[in-house]
């Protein structure tokens, strides 16, 4: 049997009878015998963490059909079905039941201080400056420490190092002056997101405010868009960025994976398993 790792791939039979697995072809195989539990982790020559996290996704995949939490059974009161494991990323494993595809399960990941710190601190310096303007080819603009934007009626803003600066207070009513207030606050947020500082989710109050704004800029948000180097798209009329399922920045979940697929590739056998859900 291989190593698995990101790209593997199980394939074998469930008895929903007795609740263990085999090959299709009746062949010896370690996954079997360690999901079987007729061997334990340690005894095996071959399996890694990714295999135990499998066995643990698979369980949690009979728990939730089996209490009918999601309103279907794919089994469909067979005695056996074939049953498939995809390992899509070190996050990502889907699961399908004779041919059917049944669920994805998603893997949490943990963080450190550090990294908590980098995306958790409200009041951080910005870590783009100046300012480049729309380009059409790219669909991009970057905004950062310096630049300067005429918001008309006599208001503008300015980024500063750690902040955005409204200016032109009085100048109009009151309706213009919360609508600088919300430009300063929907802008601030907008940069630390494309800065990978800030939870996307954190855009979501000054989402109206941010896509005048991009729209007055030239940026298309009708298709992906880049923002300071962060790829971006609207998801449900929000923010978010492009192929990342975790609110966490992608540069900081990306050093999370390292280090998660790092650990699930120790051998079970060399005597430190444990469950990674």
């Amino acid at each position: 049997m291989n190593v698995t790792g990101v790209g593997s791939s199980y394939n074998f039979i469930y008895n929903t009878k007795t609740g263990r697995i085999s090959t299709k072809d009746g062949s010896k195989n370690e996954f079997v015998d360690f999901y079987n539990g007729d061997v334990k982790g340690e005894d095996t020559e071959t399996l890694n963490h990714f295999d135990a996290h499998t066995k643990y996704q698979f369980t949690r995949m009979l728990y939730v059909y089996g209490t009918g939490m999601t309103g279907e059974n794919p089994f469909d009161d067979s005695e056996e079905v074939e049953i498939t494991a995809d390992i899509e990323s070190a996050t990502h494993t889907s699961f399908y039941v004779n041919g059917k595809k049944a669920f994805t399960a998603i893997t949490g990941m943990t963080y450190t201080p550090s990294e908590i710190q980098t995306f958790g601190t409200v009041q951080q310096p910005f870590r783009t400056r100046g300012y480049k303007p729309y380009d059409p080819q790219t669909n991009s603009i970057t905004i950062g420490i310096g630049s300067r934007f005429n918001l008309g009626n006599g208001y503008s803003v300015e980024v500063q190092e750690d902040c955005v600066w409204g200016e032109g207070y009085g100048n109009g009513s009151r309706a213009d002056d919360e609508r600088c207030n919300m430009m300063v606050g929907g802008l601030s947020t907008l940069i630390h997101f494309a800065d990978q500082q800030y939870f996307s989710s954190m855009t979501d109050p000054y989402t109206d405010y941010i896509l005048d704004f991009l729209a007055s800029q030239g940026v298309d948000t009708s298709r992906e868009f880049v923002i300071n180097g962060t790829h971006c798209e609207l998801v449900n009329g929000k923010i978010s960025e492009v192929g990342n399922d975790y609110v966490v920045p992608s540069s900081i979940q990306q050093k999370a994976v390292k280090r998660y697929e790092e650990r699930m590739a120790d051998f079970l056998k060399d005597g430190n398993w444990y469950r990674m859900a």
